[in-house]
């Protein structure tokens, strides 16, 4: 008998745990994104030089965690890359210098406070970069390493079902930025 209890107990335990409800904006997630790209470089010297902006289209794909630090504080880490991005270019009489956005990376530190029952704002900060081809006059450096260094950016992110949400955010580096929407699913 006593063994029958035990297996009993040992039986509806786990699916107790399992049945509480899970914080929101708590766990694991990963998803797609796609937005817009900003990204140049500077020519001449210090004391007279010209700087060329342009942006393009980008897409990608982002995973990480977030863990309930308070009812309404989630802290966690995420992993984000993304591909394209259009090209910049400088047009002289004879010859043009070209930067053409090929993909790119961040690992940040995130932190997020709920608001409501649904919908969280974030900020993030950590690594990041992105790689380009570099045209001068028709000679391609396809190792076009962009800078890489610190990253920040902000947004804000709403559940549109239980594991389902969307998000905006922005993301800043030295030499680009990017604003970026994307589509979490949580685990």
């Amino acid at each position: 008998m006593r063994i029958l209890l035990a297996a009993t107990l040992l039986t509806c335990l786990p699916a107790t745990a399992f049945a509480q409800e899970k914080p929101a904006f708590s766990g694991v997630y990963a998803g797609p994104e796609a937005g817009v790209l900003i990204h140049g470089f500077r020519l001449g010297d210090e004391n007279s030089s010209r700087k060329y902006v342009g942006a393009g289209v980008a897409g990608g794909g982002f995973a990480g965690v977030m863990l309930p630090a308070t009812e309404r504080l989630r802290l966690g880490g995420e992993v984000a890359v993304q591909a394209g991005g259009g090209t910049v270019r400088s047009q002289e009489l004879f010859a043009f210098y070209e930067q053409k956005a090929r993909w790119g990376y961040s690992v940040t530190a995130r932190a997020g406070y709920v608001l409501g029952d649904r919908t969280m704002v974030f900020a993030e900060a950590g690594y990041g970069g992105y790689r380009y081809d570099v045209r001068l006059a028709n000679v391609i450096d396809d190792d076009g390493d962009g800078p890489g260094g610190l990253v920040g950016g902000i947004g804000i992110e709403r559940q549109i079902s239980r594991n389902v949400g969307v998000r905006l955010r922005a993301q800043a580096g030295r030499e680009h930025g990017r604003i970026l929407l994307g589509l979490p699913i949580r685990f």
